[in-house]
């Protein structure tokens, strides 16, 4: 029980970066930065493009974002972004026998391979009176990933974005609803749609609060929704979400 409780932790630390973060084609202004404790660091760059990266976490999970917006097209904001991730460093560091050993350490099943992620998503954002809707939709490439599913951790949120080590191939489409409630609340809500080769579609949805106590600090806290089917069976779940984020320029 305690070490199922710790991976679901675990899992929640590692993915939260990407789970509570909304979507939207607009980057953030030139010189702006903007970070959360468990959202990543984003900085506006010239040209509208956008960089992100969780300083922690790239440590043991080197990753990266780039995002260029490329102007607007009958109302509809485009832009395209790119990213890179290297897992292997987190995966071996929790491959180990003994208290809170994550992945088995069994010479039958081997050691991880380096594991390369590349993703490139598309996102069109169409802004309303009050407020907006993001679309997008992206692949993700790891090449010559076929690593053992053993060496998987089959839990909400970390099972099907860590899929792609083992089929190498995975697709996103997602729906992003954003509305401005007040000068200090705002909602967000969302669907995402994760398509394995060979494997049922993982549904996620969230509903998030953003209270604003200050032009630089906001509170965020709302639920997830998760379904799929996993190795032991189809099962629904659903995550409390909080976090604190801040913003500033440079």
């Amino acid at each position: 029980m305690i070490k199922n409780i710790y991976l679901l932790i675990l899992c929640f630390i590692l993915y939260n970066n990407y789970i509570i973060a909304g979507d939207t084609a607009y980057p953030i202004e030139n010189g702006q930065r903007q970070m959360g404790v468990f959202q990543p660091r984003i900085y506006g760059m010239n040209n509208n493009i956008e960089i992100s990266t969780h300083p922690l976490l790239f440590f043991v999970k080197p990753n990266i974002k780039v995002k260029k917006y490329h102007g607007e097209m009958k109302g509809f904001g485009i832009a395209s972004r790119y990213s890179f991730d290297y897992p292997t460093p987190l995966l071996k560091l929790i491959q180990r026998k003994g208290k809170f050993g994550i992945l088995s350490k069994d010479p039958d099943i081997g050691d991880i391979p380096s594991l390369f992620v590349f993703q490139g998503e598309l996102l069109t954002t169409k802004k309303l009176d009050k407020s907006s809707i993001t679309g997008k939709i992206g692949l993700s490439f790891c090449p010559g990933c076929e690593i053992d599913s053993r060496h998987l951790v089959d839990l909400p949120l970390a099972y099907p974005r860590m899929l792609v080590y083992e089929k190498g191939l995975s697709t996103n489409i997602g729906l992003d609803y954003y509305y401005k409630y007040s000068e200090k609340v705002s909602l967000k809500t969302d669907i995402d749609l994760f398509i394995i080769p060979d494997k049922d579609v993982f549904i996620e949805n969230k509903f998030i609060i953003e209270y604003q106590f200050s032009p630089k600090y906001t509170l965020t806290g709302g639920f997830k929704l998760t379904q799929g089917t996993y190795p032991f069976g189809k099962q629904l779940d659903i995550f409390p979400l909080i976090d604190l984020s801040w913003s500033w320029e440079k």
